[in-house]
């Protein structure tokens, strides 16, 4: 009998420690479980979520005005090229035996302030100088800034079509010398058609947009930032919008000036008719 309770007792030993050993496995991989969970998590909320493209223009904003664009595109033509004809027109004019130093100085300046107007705004705060001066701005259909790529292919265009139609006029005839002509006039080619393209977009589209408007989902609004949005620099740049402002004011005037004389005009050769008749 006491080999037998021995046995006995050393089954419920075993018995019991069994649970024990799960319990405390369990416990270990509890913490194993967990961690993974959390990793898995993790992955979940790294997954990013791809926004809706917005499909047209909020009511909130109202398309740039003819008038605008065309403030717009002087003020960057006078910015880019103003120093530019400045330093052609002192080099044909010495001949460029005279000079040269401040020539290279103009022409240095001239670049400085292309790069500024063409690249470093556009990417900075998404506007050029003819833009604040024309109280416009690209957006896209929710309100938000369109890719800084836009700013750079929209600002440029016209420049680089110009620097096609050089490079057109100056290797067009040159293909006889080998390969490199060819391929320079044909890039100059292309940029031509780039700028007739976005043209033709711009000029049968209900809202004004260009070939590159249309890819990145952009458009031209009237936009002028409250009081206190910006500071520094950046309102300096606003308000650079009042000059705009004042002028756009000035040619409204004149046009309800005209009309109002015009219909004083017609208004009287009325009267002067029924009274002959």
């Amino acid at each position: 009998m006491g080999l037998l309770d021995k046995v006995e007792t050393k089954d419920e030993v075993v018995k019991k420690a069994k649970p024990v050993a799960k319990a405390a496995k369990a416990v270990k991989a509890a913490p194993k479980k967990a961690t993974q969970v959390a990793k898995k998590a993790k992955k979940e909320s790294k997954i990013k979520v791809k926004k809706a493209r917005p499909e047209g223009l909020s009511s909130d904003f109202e398309i740039a005005s003819s008038l605008n664009r065309v403030i717009s595109w002087w003020v960057n033509f006078t910015v880019n090229f103003s120093l530019l004809i400045g330093a052609l027109v002192m080099s044909v004019a010495t001949g460029g035996a005279s000079g040269g130093f401040a020539n290279t100085l103009l022409f240095a300046g001239a670049g400085l302030i292309f790069i500024f107007n063409g690249i470093v705004l556009p990417i900075w705060t998404g506007r050029n100088l003819g833009q604040y001066t024309s109280s416009t701005r690209y957006i896209r259909g929710d309100g938000s800034k369109p890719l800084f790529l836009h700013g750079l292919f929209v600002n440029n265009i016209g420049v680089s079509s110009l620097i096609g139609f050089i490079m057109v006029f100056t290797q067009a005839g040159k293909f006889a010398e080998g390969t490199t002509p060819i391929v320079l006039t044909s890039i100059g080619a292309l940029l031509m058609i780039l700028w007739i393209v976005n043209w033709q977009f711009s000029r049968n589209s209900d809202l004004r947009q260009g070939l590159f408007d249309l890819i990145f989902g952009a458009y031209l609004v009237r936009y002028i930032s409250e009081g206190g949005e910006t500071s520094g620099f950046r309102a300096r740049l606003e308000s650079m919008s009042q000059f705009g402002e004042k002028y756009a004011q000035r040619v409204e005037d004149k046009k309800k000036a005209k009309s109002a004389a015009s219909e004083e005009k017609n208004d009287e050769e009325k009267t002067d008719s029924e009274s002959e008749d």
